[in-house]
């Protein structure tokens, strides 16, 4: 997985529409299919104990826009590597393209995490 440090803007009015849901260690096969497909955005968060953390932004261009977020770039030289602490990952991801993930990578995605008491 490409990692770029510098801060990007807000990926601006992008709709998101659906929320799919996969392990941390299954998610270098998705980033190179969205890399693939022209038009993805995707927002990447961390999930643990019922908690979000914002990781990354991504829309494919043009022009390109990739960012971790700031706490991300802050606590880690390459923050590709924080991806080791989350178990789970939720994308945020528009309903066009959801679907085609799930297409192109059956039995990947499941239902979100149940809630931590």
């Amino acid at each position: 997985m490409r990692c770029l440090y510098s801060r990007i803007e807000p990926l601006g009015a992008i709709r998101m529409t659906d929320s799919l849901y996969l392990r941390a260690s299954d998610l270098e096969p998705v980033y190179a299919w969205l890399e693939q497909h022209s038009g993805a955005r995707v927002e990447v968060w961390a999930l643990e104990n019922g908690h979000r953390a914002a990781l990354l932004a991504y829309a494919d261009g043009p022009p390109d826009a990739f960012g971790w977020s700031d706490w991300a770039a802050a606590v880690a030289q390459d923050p590709s590597e924080l991806l080791g602490l989350f178990e789970e990952l939720e994308l945020a991801i528009d309903g066009d393209t959801a679907a085609q993930l799930n297409a192109g990578f059956p039995g990947l995605f499941h239902p979100p995490p149940a809630p931590s008491a």
